[in-house]
């Protein structure tokens, strides 16, 4: 059986490792293999630990930082050193959540968000979404969030801008390869309770989950599992859709 290759952009946060995880857990079951090429930005402690726990999977882990248009080139090159082309794409880079108003707005700030969000799949896709068209198959997952669901809350500006900008990239993505044999989904969790919101007030965290008709944030688990679904045969006829996970928000 062909050994499948998973590029997982951002695999060093919580929702990364966790989906490593599922992933090697879902290949166990089906006695299938495949090889993940990792990135991380600043550390790669976690996957370093990782590629010891794992035996479905071959880890291959690269560092970047994606805030620098210069470092997302290098780190295309050495993708292509690795693979010819990756069947899955996951792109889950993003800074971690920190308020800003709009009086404090700073150009800068957003243009860093944007590299790391947008410009580095922007690149990724460049590269390889012509060899997944003429190969007639891949799937591409890209991390989004339920603030592109109706009102995001106050103070997110940047946060909020890149993501929108996020899910026009995707929607241009999954237009212009539908016809190719390449699905490209977003999705869209409500707030997830871990370290990417350490920024974040405990009353904002709170609020989020009280204002859920489910009275709970989404959990990794969850978040895995529609990740695993958009990379399945199951989405075959998915295409540009955003995944909405918000828990029935009122």
């Amino acid at each position: 059986m062909e050994n499948k290759v998973y590029l997982v952009l951002g695999a060093s946060s919580d929702v990364g490792v966790a989906f490593i995880k599922g992933l090697e857990e879902k290949l166990k079951k089906a006695g299938e293999q495949a090889t993940v090429i990792a990135h991380y930005a600043s550390s790669a402690v976690g996957l370093e630990a990782l590629r010891e726990e794992v035996q479905a999977l071959q880890l291959v882990v690269l560092g970047a930082d994606f805030g620098k248009s210069e470092e997302i080139d290098s780190f295309v090159e050495k993708v292509k050193a690795e693979c010819d082309c990756p069947d899955y794409i996951v792109h889950l880079p993003a800074s971690k959540f920190e308020y800003n108003r709009i009086k404090q707005f700073d150009w800068q700030q957003v243009l860093r968000e944007l590299e790391i969000q947008v410009h580095s799949l922007g690149e990724i896709a460049k590269a390889f979404m012509p060899k997944m068209a003429k190969r007639k198959s891949g799937k591409v997952a890209v991390m989004l969030t339920a603030y592109t669901i109706g009102m995001p809350p106050k103070f997110m500006s940047q946060y909020v801008i890149a993501k929108y900008a996020l899910l026009g990239l995707m929607k241009s993505m999954a237009i212009e390869y539908a016809d190719k044999g390449i699905n490209v989904n977003g999705i869209s969790p409500n707030m997830m309770e871990t370290k990417f919101l350490e920024k974040v007030d405990e009353k904002i965290v709170g609020m989020t989950r009280e204002n859920s008709t489910m009275k709970r944030n989404v959990n990794l688990s969850e978040v895995v599992q529609g990740i695993l679904f958009l990379l399945s045969e199951g989405s075959d006829y998915m295409n540009g859709v955003n995944l909405n996970m918000t828990g029935g928000d009122r």
